[in-house]
């Protein structure tokens, strides 16, 4: 048996996506297709409880690396009822479950051919009507949901994953939602690059390369297109939050008007979106082509 050690803290930083994007050559190396993994939770004493997409993700894509997968619920009080009342550890058969909806987003695993209502009604019911997210008008809101689909979509289209995951977690020392989206098919590096060079052009470094994948405009597909996040990215400038893309050996971080780029020694195995939101916020959004602007100043 091989037994995969989380550690003690786990948290959407560069440290805890280096130690995400090694488990599944960590599986590889020591199952070799014939060992049961056990998942170890009993030195982990904080974790953010969105990563358990990234986990659950994973986890799932090591399934033919290894005999059986078991994970082990948490010793420590506080882990396991994160991951219980996400519904993480349910998924992979503990029974606790906590009904505190409004401190998470529901552990959830899309097939690729999920349709469109379901991913939208999983947003708009685990974020968007949630107490504590900004205020908005109905059609701010359309468009929020729309833009965090694209997310689902490209997953769908360009990393040709059979399964998206997703996750949340609400922060309250923070007054910050974290909510996951991930995928482990094709990486934005893999895809820009490959597109760039049937171009006749140079191949760039991932992290230039998932910037490149969220401008307007450019697209590996036959269309125009671009990782349509421009809502949402607007949304979360103005929201004061962030967005987190790990792609490759690729990690950036959009911070207002700020990139931060970094690069991860191991590759992450697909894509990870995770898209903070700032509960603290008490601006009104609205669209810019709604008649009654609620301020002037919030403009979305």
């Amino acid at each position: 048996m091989y037994t995969l050690k989380i550690p003690n803290a786990l948290k959407t930083n560069k440290e805890g996506f280096e130690f995400l994007a090694t488990i599944l050559t960590n599986i590889q190396m020591n199952s070799q297709g014939k060992s049961d993994v056990l998942v170890d939770f009993s030195e982990c004493t904080t974790i953010d409880g969105n990563l358990a997409a990234v986990i659950g993700a994973l986890l799932d894509k090591a399934r033919p690396l290894s005999n059986r997968i078991l994970v082990t619920p948490p010793d420590n009080r506080i882990v396991k009822k994160v991951l219980a009342r996400n519904q993480f550890l349910r998924f992979w058969q503990d029974d606790g479950i906590y009904e505190e909806k409004e401190n998470y987003v529901e552990y959830h695993r899309f097939q690729s051919d999920a349709s469109s209502d379901e991913f939208k009604t999983y947003i708009l019911e685990g974020l968007i009507h949630k107490q504590k997210f900004p205020q908005h008008t109905e059609l701010a809101g359309e468009k929020i949901v729309e833009s965090i689909y694209e997310i689902y979509a490209n997953a769908v289209t360009h990393g040709k994953t059979e399964y998206v995951y997703s996750c949340g977690e609400y922060m309250s020392e923070r007054g910050v939602l974290e909510m996951t989206i991930v995928d482990c098919g094709q990486t934005i590096p893999g895809n820009v690059n490959d597109f760039l060079t049937r171009k006749g052009l140079l191949a760039i470094g991932d992290c230039n390369a998932i910037e490149w994948a969220f401008v307007s405009g450019n697209t590996t597909k036959s269309q125009t297109g671009g990782l349509g996040l421009a809502i949402i990215r607007d949304f979360i400038e103005l929201n004061e939050g962030s967005i987190q893309v790990v792609s490759g050996h690729g990690f950036i971080e959009y911070r207002g008007n700020t990139v931060e780029q970094n690069l991860l020694a191991t590759q992450f195995p697909g894509t990870v979106v995770n898209m903070k939101f700032n509960f603290n916020d008490n601006k009104n959004y609205f669209m810019k082509s709604e008649r009654k602007p609620l301020d002037s100043n919030d403009l979305l």
